[in-house]
């Protein structure tokens, strides 16, 4: 993986503010389409989820042959946190996918990014992170804005449609993006970008594997279009994407990458029309833009006092 040779060998890339931020706009680019590939496959939950960090893996792999000799560094401690932050990512992955199958794009990946007000939350009473007095301000539109999204998938509900399950699914998902960036923000200031990501992907593909064989889901026999869609979810949303920040995590605060995944429901919600031909109503999009504007206004006053 030359883009992870780059990200490792040049420790001053992310000293220079005008190259980080690019290689951060691309990210945030990539991981907006990873729920049209999500959307325009027919596989499980579990099997999209699997085989989205298996292949991720896998094209990791002549890159961690190579810093092999790092990995008999590694803690104790290093391999639990590592064990953890799998176990977050897996959750995270197999919950907003599965919501994807329930709710419009829109929803999910709005709903799903409310993990930068869970993660100043959760800094502050297990961190010890300061909240501004502003936070509160910010927390109430931003249940304000998810009340008025649940307030019509709740109709929606009632009508015999499954949209309040992607919706709360969806925020289950939020939940353990939060718990996977705040054990992430922890252990990326000790560990490499290449033993942190595949510590964390290897758990989680191995979590997300034995679901999938306890549950009895099928890993095999999709079609060759499944299994494409499998390796663009892989290359695009999740190294090009989600490991850039990754390596950023040891550079900024945790709320900060946290702000980045904001770009996302706008990117997804865009590409969902001009793909999907899916539009959000009136009443999500204006749900979505309050929960926006309070989540910015979150991550706003965390970097103020930063």
């Amino acid at each position: 993986m030359y883009f992870l040779k780059i990200l490792e060998n040049y420790k001053n890339l992310g000293n220079n503010q005008a190259t980080l931020s690019i290689a951060l706009a691309f990210a945030v680019i990539a991981i907006s389409f990873a729920a049209i590939f999500i959307r325009l496959s027919d596989a499980p939950s579990l099997t999209i989820a699997f085989f989205r960090l298996f292949i991720s893996l896998i094209i990791l792999t002549p890159h961690l042959i190579m810093n092999r000799n790092q990995f008999r560094l590694l803690t104790i401690s290093d391999l639990a946190g590592m064990g953890i932050s799998g176990f977050f990512l897996a959750g995270h992955f197999y919950l907003w996918i599965t919501s994807l199958e329930h709710a419009p794009v829109s929803v999910s990946v709005i709903l799903v990014s409310v993990h930068p007000a869970m993660v100043a939350l959760a800094g502050y009473f297990f961190l010890g992170d300061k909240i501004p007095k502003r936070f509160f301000l910010s927390m109430t539109l931003v249940l304000m804005g998810t009340a008025a999204i649940a307030s019509e998938s709740i109709t929606a509900f009632t009508e015999g449609s499954t949209e309040l399950r992607g919706a709360i699914m969806a925020l289950g998902g939020a939940a353990m993006m939060a718990g996977y960036l705040l054990v992430g923000r922890r252990l990326r200031q000790s560990l490499t970008t290449t033993i942190y990501v595949s510590g964390t992907y290897s758990a989680a593909a191995f979590l997300l594997f034995l679901t999938a064989i306890i549950t009895r889901t099928a890993l095999t026999g999709y079609p060759v279009q499944e299994y494409l869609l499998f390796i663009a979810l892989a290359i695009i949303p999740t190294l090009l994407g989600h490991t850039v920040f990754n390596w950023a995590l040891k550079k900024v605060r945790a709320s900060l990458i946290s702000l980045l995944y904001l770009g996302e429901p706008l990117g997804a919600t865009l590409l969902a029309f001009f793909i999907l031909r899916e539009l959000p109503t009136n009443l999500q999009a204006s749900g979505s833009l309050i929960i926006l504007i309070g989540l910015y206004l979150v991550i706003k006053s965390e970097s103020s006092s930063a």
